[in-house]
This record gives structure tokens, sequence and C-alpha cells, in this order.
């Protein structure tokens, strides 16, 4: 019988988008999994497979953390449980590092599922569960201590700080609707990496190419494309979505902008990217960044040649937050024209079985929002919109365990509540 691992991937902020990416990621990698529980806060998946041995966590651009689930026990059971039942041997061998002399811990409390109330009973339990914790592994030799309680979970900062991957260690609950999680964190999201790439680099437009890192990643991950498959963005701004295509390994890799101020500065920060990432193999990489208005892409592209296209493109006036909800209106009819016609040059250069990944602009004006109306048009033109799951993903099982947030165009918002324009997340299959 074949060993079955649990997991909780520790989410981001946009709970939705970071499901579909971890589901596809993990899908396009081959991996058989099931899904058990989720909440806006975690992802709690059963698989066989041992994530920590055959994947790479830092392919997500969605998870925070990575949990590796210990035991699960009822939520009955660890309102009334003592901790001598859940700490024994193989609890010591799971959590504590053996050469650790006197390790620290941290605690993390997690909706899984759960009502509100018996998670704010969990973590009112918290300071009690540390201090029983550190009293029962000093009963096996173990002297310890924990990290103050001062929020309901530890930022990944915080566990890296305070070294509990390498020195001590973080244990998470991860409170369901019927079953509590008790896991170990064994990755995080490499926090600083990402802040290097998105200030750290050389070129960097506030005005153009601003789209985060992570979200980038998110969006290529999506695509369920291959790393030797042609990826394109034609609006490449100052690189970041070519740099995070370099980084998964993606090997043909083409940009193209309309400013020759973008092409310059992604061409600076890619060859920033290489010699600031010892790990990457130039010369096995082939990218081209082009010169080039999307409206006549088709005559520098070759017709039919490219797998994939991610990418943000213009999406709008700076001065936005000052406009009139008429001045709004002008610019949504702006760019729908300018995305109707980059549609039309997709057409010619995507092949018959290849998939864009592109934001559209969401524009607030007070309590109403305002949407690009261009998906019976891009209809017309043969593109289809692409549910966000593989297709095995898709029942309503799956759908009601995951509890996406939706637009009633089927489609994912990735906001900030200060700003004006949002990004609307879209699929389209050629």
């Amino acid at each position: 019988m074949e060993n079955k691992f649990q997991y909780c991937f520790i989410l981001g902020n946009n709970h939705s988008l970071c499901k579909v990416e971890i589901i596809n990621v993990l899908f396009s990698n081959g991996v058989d999994f099931k899904l058990i529980e989720s909440s806006q806060e975690t992802l709690v998946i059963e698989s066989t497979t041992e994530f920590e041995k055959d994947l790479d966590f830092n392919i997500f651009g969605s998870a925070s953390k990575l949990v590796k689930v210990f035991k699960t026990i009822s939520l009955t059971e660890f309102f009334n449980k003592r901790i001598d039942q859940i700490v024994n041997y193989d609890f010591i061998d799971f959590f504590v590092h053996s050469e650790a002399k006197h390790p620290s811990f941290g605690l993390s409390v997690y909706g899984a599922g759960c009502r509100f109330k018996d998670l704010n009973y969990s973590w009112y339990l918290a300071p009690t569960f540390c201090r029983d914790l550190r009293d029962e592994l000093k009963t096996y030799g173990i002297k310890t201590g924990f990290l103050p309680l001062k929020e309901r979970v530890l930022s990944t900062v915080s566990v890296d700080k305070n070294e509990l991957l390498t020195e001590g260690f973080e244990i998470n609950l991860a409170i369901g609707r019927d079953t509590v999680y008790i896991g170990k964190t064994i990755s995080i999201q490499d926090y600083e990496s990402y802040s290097f790439r998105d200030y750290g680099r050389p070129n960097r437009d506030p005005k153009s190419g601003m789209i985060p890192p992570k979200l980038a990643k998110m969006m290529i991950n999506l695509t369920n494309k291959k790393t030797n498959q042609i990826l394109l963005d034609p609006f490449c701004g100052s690189g970041t979505v070519l740099e995070e295509m370099i980084l998964l390994d993606f090997k043909k890799i083409t940009g193209s902008d309309i400013s020759f101020k973008a092409i310059t500065d992604t061409n600076a920060n890619i060859a920033w990217l290489f010699e600031n990432y010892k790990n990457l193999n130039k010369p096995t990489f082939n990218i081209n960044v082009l010169e080039s208005d999307v409206t006549q892409i088709s005559n520098t592209i070759e017709a039919k040649s490219i797998d994939a296209i991610v990418t943000e493109p213009f999406l709008g006036s700076a001065d936005s937050k000052k406009f009139r909800l008429s001045q709004i209106q002008q610019e949504v009819k702006r760019l729908e024209a300018l995305y109707f016609k980059a549609f039309m040059e997709f057409k010619k250069i995507v092949k018959r079985d290849g998939v864009i990944v592109i934001v559209f602009p969401v524009y607030k004006y007070k309590a109403d929002f305002l949407y690009l109306s261009l998906l019976d048009r891009l209809k017309q033109l043969g593109f289809s919109q692409k549910p966000y799951l593989p297709e095995k993903y898709l029942t309503p099982k799956n759908l009601e365990i995951l509890n996406l947030q939706l637009t009633d165009r089927n489609s994912i918002v990735y906001y900030r509540p200060d700003q004006t324009v949002s990004r609307e997340i879209f699929i389209f299959e050629n």
C-alpha cells in the first residue's frame, strides 16, 4: 500500500488565484493528488508524492508556506485533548532537528474551512498549547521555548529570521470543518528574492512594467506549457514576465514592446538577472527582445509559432484616479480598441492549441466597476475562455471545496482595496 502524505499550502492574498495556480502546477508536473479542504488561508491536499523531495517549492508564485501534516485529529478531540497524547517519539522525529540543542518553536493557527468561532477558540487555546508542548518536550529531555504569540500566524520573515526551518520548528494548526491538521512548515517563499527582483534590478519604470513578480509567475504557471515551448510577452515593459519565465527555465522566450525605452530596460534587466542568479546557464536560453507595435506584431513574429502568450498590456492612464466617470468610460473604450487589435494579431501568431494568459484592467468608480466588454468579440475571433482548472478537477465536489471567488464573467480579479485599476486575469485558448 502506497504512503499518502497531506500538505497545507498557506495562500497569498488572492486565495482563488493561489488555489488555481497550485493545482495547475501540480497537474502539469504529473502529481496525482486529492483536494481535502480549503479556506481563504489554506489549501489542504493529499498525495502519494512527497512534495519536498520531488518538487521545488520556488516554482509556486502563490504559496507563502508549505506545511507537511504530521497528524490529524477531530476538532472535538483537539479542544479536549491533552498534549501528552500528541507528543511522542514520532512527533519528536518529525518536528525536532536531531542536532538542535535548545530548539525554539513558533505557532501559527490557520483556518482550513472551519467556522469562525472554532478558529477563534483555537487561537484562544494557543498559549496553553505552547506551554504544554514546551513542558511535554522537557519530559523527553528537550529544552525549548516558543516565540511570543503576538499574531495568529507567523510571517515568513519571522520564520526565516528566527531560523525555525533550520534550528527550531514552526508548528501549524490548520482548523478544518471537523478536523485539525497538525503540521510543520517545511518550506517558505523566498521573499527576499522576490523583493530583490522587484526593487533591486537596474531599470524599474513606475509607469510601465509594474506587474508584481509573484503575479507574473502565477500567470506563467497557468499556461500549463512545457519549458521547451515558445512563450511571448508582447507588452514586455521592463521585462518582469520574461525574467520569471527564465527563472522557471523556459528556454524559448520572446518579448516585444512598442517603446524603445522598454526594450532597453528589458535587456538591461535580463542581463542583470543572469549576473545575479548564477544557477542560470545563459547559453541554454534563446531569448529575443524586439521593438514592435502589438497591432502589427504578425509582421515580426512567425505565423502560428507561439505556444503561449503571458502578458499585462497597457492598463490605462496613470491619471485615472482623477478621472470623472465619463473619462473612465472613454478610457475603457480606448483600451477595448487596443486589446481587440492585439487579439487580432494574436490570432495570426498563436498555435491552434496555444493559450493566452492576460490581464484586463478593471476600473473602480465609487461603488461601480467598469470592465472591458470584449468577451463576445473575442469569441467571434475564435478564442474561447478557458477554465482555470484542468478538467479533471472541475467536479462539483472539488469546486465546493475550493469555493473560488469568480466574477459574473467567470474571471478572477487581483486587486488591493486602495487601487483604482485592478487586474482581471483571463485564460483564452485559440
